[in-house]
Formats: C-alpha cells, sequence, structure tokens
C-alpha cells in the first residue's frame, strides 16, 4: 500500500486525506499520530516470517505484562495443567460469588509467537474479580494445527472437573481469539459441555478468508506491513494450518453450524486489518440464532487494549468484563 504519513498523523492515501479524527481521545489522537515501535514499511527491505521476531515480540508482550500488573494489581502464580504450561492470575479482592467462576485466555501472537503474554489476562482479572486461567499453548510453525487445540481443549477437560460448565468463558485476542471459535467447534464434536460465554477479540471465523480490511490495513493501522495472504510462504496462518483444509468447520468455524455457540462478544477498530473477519463472523453467528454482540472502536488499530494508557483501551476491558459476567454463573 503506498502512501504518505503527515507530521499531524494524516494519512495521504493517492487524493484522498484521512486525517486523526477528532473523535477519539485526546491520547488516541496522539497514539495514532505517533505509533509506538512501528514505522512505514521499506519496500526494498526483505520480509521475515513473524516466527523469526519471536524473541523480540515476546520481550514485549513480558513488558506489557508487566505495564498491565502496575495498573491492574492481581497475583500472578505459574501453574501446568494436563501437562500445558498456563499461569493463574487471580483478583486480590475476589467477591464471594465470584469464587467458583473462572475465565480461560488464550493469548494473540499470530499462532507462532507470544508465549506467557499476560496483557490480555492481567486486566480482565483485575476489572471481572474472577480467576484467568492463560493457556500458553504450544506454537506453529514448530507445532501446527492441531496441536494449539489439542492444549486448550486438555486444559478445558480438566477444569471441568473443578467446575460446571456454566462457571467457565473462554477468550482470546488475533490468533487467541480464532482459536475460541476453534476450540469451541471442538467441544462441541467431541459432546463436552460448552462454556457460558465467549469472547473473539479482533478475529472471526473464517481463516481462508480475512476480508477486505486485511487488505487496506496493516495490524497497526496505516503503519508496517500489510497481513501475507494465507498461501503466501512466510503466512503465519499458512504455518499455523499445517496443511490442515482452512475450509473445514473446526478450523474456520464459519463454515460450521454455529446454532449451538455460546453468547460471543466480538471486538474490533475502523482501522483494523482484521475488522471484516470480525464483522463477518458476527453476522454468521446472528444468522445462525447465536447471540453475539459486535463492539467496533472508531479508527483503532489492532488490539487496542494493549495500550493500557488509551481511555478506549480502558473502555474495552470493561465492556468484556460486562459480558463474561453477564453470563458466568455462581451457581452453574
Amino acid at each position: 500500500m503506498t502512501y504518505q504519513i503527515d507530521a499531524d498523523g494524516s494519512v495521504r492515501l493517492g487524493g484522498a486525506i484521512v486525517p486523526v479524527p477528532r473523535t477519539v481521545s485526546a491520547e488516541a489522537q496522539q497514539f495514532l499520530a505517533t505509533p509506538p515501535w512501528v514505522q512505514p514499511p521499506d519496500p526494498e527491505a526483505e520480509r521475515l516470517p513473524m516466527w523469526a521476531l519471536r524473541d523480540f515480540v515476546d520481550e514485549q508482550m513480558r513488558l506489557g505484562g508487566e505495564a498491565a500488573l502496575q495498573q491492574y494489581p492481581v497475583e500472578v502464580q505459574e501453574i501446568e495443567i494436563a501437562g500445558v504450561r498456563c499461569h493463574m492470575v487471580k483478583p486480590h479482592d475476589m467477591p464471594e460469588e465470584n469464587k467458583g467462576l473462572t475465565l480461560m485466555n488464550l493469548h494473540g501472537g499470530g499462532f507462532v509467537m507470544g508465549s506467557g503474554s499476560l496483557v490480555e489476562a492481567i486486566p480482565i482479572a483485575h476489572q471481572a474479580k474472577v480467576a484467568v486461567i492463560a493457556v500458553d499453548y504450544r506454537l506453529a510453525p514448530e507445532h501446527p494445527y492441531p496441536a494449539a487445540v489439542d492444549d486448550v481443549v486438555a486444559v478445558y477437560r480438566t477444569m471441568l472437573d473443578y467446575h460446571l460448565s456454566d462457571q467457565i468463558g473462554i477468550y482470546g485476542t488475533s490468533a487467541g481469539g480464532f482459536l475460541t471459535g476453534q476450540t469451541i467447534m471442538r467441544l462441541e464434536r467431541e459432546g463436552l459441555p460448552l462454556p457460558a460465554c465467549c469472547g473473539i477479540f479482533t478475529a472471526g471465523g473464517d481463516l481462508s478468508d480475512l476480508g477486505d480490511t486485511a487488505r487496506i490495513f496493516t495490524l497497526m493501522g496505516f503503519w508496517g506491513d500489510l497481513v501475507l495472504p494465507s498461501d503466501h510462504e512466510i503466512s503465519e496462518i499458512r504455518a499455523y494450518l499445517g496443511g490442515a483444509d482452512p475450509k473445514s468447520p473446526e478450523v474456520s468455524p464459519i463454515h460450521g453450524d454455529l446454532s449451538r455457540f455460546p453468547p460471543t462478544l466480538l471486538m474490533s477498530g475502523t482501522r483494523d486489518a482484521v475488522l471484516s473477519a470480525t464483522a463477518n463472523f458476527h453476522r454468521a453467528l446472528r444468522r445462525a440464532g447465536a447471540q453475539a454482540d459486535l463492539f467496533v472502536f472508531e479508527a483503532m488499530p489492532h488490539a487496542h487494549w494493549y495500550m493500557l494508557h488509551l481511555p478506549e483501551a480502558r473502555e474495552a476491558i470493561s465492556a468484556m468484563s460486562e459480558h463474561f459476567l453477564r453470563h458466568l454463573r455462581p451457581n452453574g
């Protein structure tokens, strides 16, 4: 994508000018004008696969988790469930009625990185006052599909030994959001009780086609590289699939029966490469008769709730927490 970014953050796309909107917070306006880490792409530079950046991204995720812990203080403990590394994240002041409730978080990272990330688990545990189990599922390309889903389902099975399904919710951002949908389809196939609710954030239900916005925006809005087509040799989706059929209902739930899908909150932004995928899955869930709500933030890029200093991030975290508390059942 050819574009120019002016000093005030306005983006020139051919003859069109896209200014930083004044309908977002002052903090978001500054963020959109000067986003962290990412510079406009150099067309001559060699494109590396995302997993080659794993160490760098994992360190950024770790720092993000530390920042989250400062703003949202909780108790964090590394544990193992069903042979899978996890973190138990607990609020310091859990109400009595929440003690039987639990959430499972599946971190983002394009299926190929993000190990140990807690930037999604910590704020929700603090805000919702509910324990969150963050699952450190196996990553591609070393462990392609269905390894990550296998890990998540193994953890969920163990959770059912201690909780009723109505006391459990599953959520994730980006790759973790896609994994959430895949997990629901696997649980249904195996005849396991489905969780009370889901959160599919800046993610969808179709890995075979991410839609228009993946061809217009990057993960950082107008900055950085466009999302690679899934058939590209270094695409993280291709690495994750490992030869699996992207139109299989268990890989892309949008191609399956969604009528029993749990109540789901979907979330994205108008400058998110995955907005189309999110919106398309929301419509598919509604067509199937499932309960699904879509929350879209003006001008926000991919997973803007990682940027905890933004009021829009705090609003997103509050909306997520309210969704979970609305559907989890303390007494089963």
